[in-house]
């Protein structure tokens, strides 16, 4: 089996210290993102697609592979996903059986995908970086699991431009959120003018109804205004070396999102409600 070398993004990687640390009962996992690039493996992102898990088990969401190749796609294709990881709470890195067969899935596919297995239950008590373990591994001809040594991603060239696509993820985020709130202020405020004009509301119930959506925008403005301020820009890069952008503060940005996904929602449900209700 040639010699295969395995490098990680520092951001990449503390995202599965997070998942693994916070989730100690239970095993999950998820998918390795990354490129080949003469036989060595670069891992640039990670994610999180648990199906259904237990102590001893975990069932990984095939269905979000389809949502990465389409976010892939919209880049420049380069990436792809190189494998998969997973816990094994409590019980050490290992790869065991079904381990062993899903990694031969894999390889059939990429010859070059890798395994990360990971263990952070002592992590999770003492949060020092020495009790936190993680171990890559593939399969050989013999069907037997070889671990693989691997290194954290430390060039200042590489990382800037992984945090400078990141940062721009995160700002196609912000613009795509403003631009809907502003296109569904238009909306709304059209759409009540209209009923009014036809009478199909009384002025007082227009009034009333035109302040409800003008408080739910403001809202929403806010949450936006909110996000902004958690933004990471490129001159936080070296902060960001310093102080290593983890898994949890990129969560609360999504979690701000789904937020706003939530409220845009309920705004127009109500604008629904209300045509229907009408006489």
């Amino acid at each position: 089996m040639p010699k295969l070398e395995i490098e990680i993004s520092p951001l990449a990687f503390s995202k599965v210290i997070d998942w693994t640390s916070s989730n100690t009962e239970r095993e999950v996992g998820g998918y390795l993102i990354g490129k080949i690039d003469n036989e060595k493996v670069k891992i640039i992102e990670t994610t999180y697609a648990v199906k259904n898990s237990s102590p001893t088990h975990v069932s990984i969401d095939e269905m979000a592979q389809f949502q990465i190749i389409k976010e892939i796609e919209k880049r420049d294709g380069k990436e792809t996903i190189v494998g998969f990881w997973h816990t094994h709470p409590g019980l050490g890195c290992f790869m065991s059986g079904t381990d062993i067969a899903t990694q031969k899935i894999y390889q059939a596919l990429l010859p070059e995908a890798v395994a990360m297995v990971c263990d952070g239950n002592a992590f999770s008590k003492t949060r020092e970086q020495k009790d936190f373990k993680a171990h890559f591994y593939r399969i050989d001809n013999n069907d037997k699991s070889q671990e693989i040594n691997f290194g954290v991603l430390t060039n200042p060239n590489e990382l800037l431009e992984l945090l400078t696509d990141f940062v721009q993820d995160e700002e196609n985020v912000e613009n795509i959120v403003t631009n809907s709130v502003q296109k569904l202020s238009v909306h709304v405020k059209d759409s009540m003018e209209l009923l009014a004009e036809e009478k199909l509301v009384s002025k007082s119930d227009f009034e009333t109804a035109d302040k409800s959506w003008k408080k739910g925008l403001a809202n929403v403005r806010a949450d936006v205004e909110e996000m902004q301020k958690l933004m990471v820009t490129k001159e936080e890069f070296n902060d960001l070396q310093e102080k290593q952008l983890t898994a949890y503060e990129r969560q609360k940005r999504m979690n701000f999102v789904l937020l706003f996904t939530t409220i845009l929602s309920l705004i127009l449900v109500g604008v629904v409600l209300v045509l229907t209700l009408l006489p």
